[in-house]
């Protein structure tokens, strides 16, 4: 399937709403080990930080390739135009 850019513009629209998402929910675990470490006995910090690394590298991965695939579809309308 040939996409043309409104579809591309809108997967990019989408990536982005998804991207805020991720990163309230980083907000929110960031929080969360703040708390831990003013209230709790940091008995949870490692695994909340340990979690945020995977959350934020697994992200970034996903990002890149979702860059890449867009960028391939554009440079293909170019070629088409």
């Amino acid at each position: 399937m040939t996409q043309t850019s409104a579809n591309i513009a809108d997967d990019a629209l989408d990536l982005l709403r998804a991207t805020h998402e991720r990163i309230n929910h980083m907000r929110v675990l960031f929080n969360s080990i703040i708390k831990d470490l003013k209230h709790g006995k940091s008995n949870d910090v490692e695994e909340l930080a340990n979690l945020g690394a995977f959350l934020g590298y697994d992200w970034a991965n996903y990002v890149d390739s979702e860059i890449k695939q867009m960028q391939s579809a554009l440079d293909a309308v170019e070629v088409t135009r």
